[in-house]
This record gives C-alpha cells, sequence and structure tokens, in this order.
C-alpha cells in the first residue's frame, strides 16, 4: 500500500481539524528530551526571574547601605571639622598667650 501526497494532504488536514490528535502524533514522534523542552524551559526562566529578583534587591540593599554609611561618614566628617577647628583656635589664643 502506497501512500500518496494526496494522502499525506488528507492527513495533515485531520490533523489540522484534531488538535488532540496533532498532540498525540507529536508525542509518538518527538523525542522524550524534545517533549521536556517547554517544561524546563519554564523552569529555567522561573529561576532566572527569581535571580533578577534577588540581585535586584542585593543592590537595593547595598545602595541603601551605601547612603547610610555616606551619612554617617558625613556626620563624623562635620564633627572632625569641628573639633579641628576647636584646636587651631585653642592654638591661636595659646600662641597669642606665648607672644605677649
Amino acid at each position: 500500500m502506497a501512500f500518496s501526497v494526496s494522502d499525506f494532504q488528507d492527513l495533515l488536514e485531520l490533523l489540522r481539524a484534531n488538535p488532540d490528535w496533532r498532540q498525540k502524533l507529536w508525542e509518538l514522534l518527538a523525542s522524550e528530551e524534545l517533549l521536556r523542552l517547554p517544561a524546563e524551559t519554564r523552569a529555567l526562566r522561573e529561576e532566572t526571574n527569581q535571580q533578577w529578583r534577588q540581585l535586584r534587591e542585593l543592590i537595593a540593599q547595598l545602595a541603601e547601605a551605601q547612603r547610610r554609611h555616606y551619612e554617617e561618614f558625613a556626620a563624623h566628617r562635620q564633627e572632625t571639622d569641628r573639633r579641628f577647628a576647636e584646636l587651631a583656635e585653642a592654638q591661636r589664643r595659646t600662641e597669642e598667650r606665648v607672644g605677649r
């Protein structure tokens, strides 16, 4: 029994008309690896999205920590500048007393 082009066209039409047949034929023709590919791709995409979310959160935490450190540094610098100004003033007064 030969399978003609006409028979093939009929098969295609039947498959178009019956999606469940098409799915069963696909499962029969495709390898196990190929059949697992959509689920594995979805899992990989979700894992990648989760990693990006974690990375964005870590970056936000680092930015917040950097902001806090900068504020602490600015406060320490202001206090250091104030103390140096006091020392300079004390030095000036000492020099005045010694110079008299």
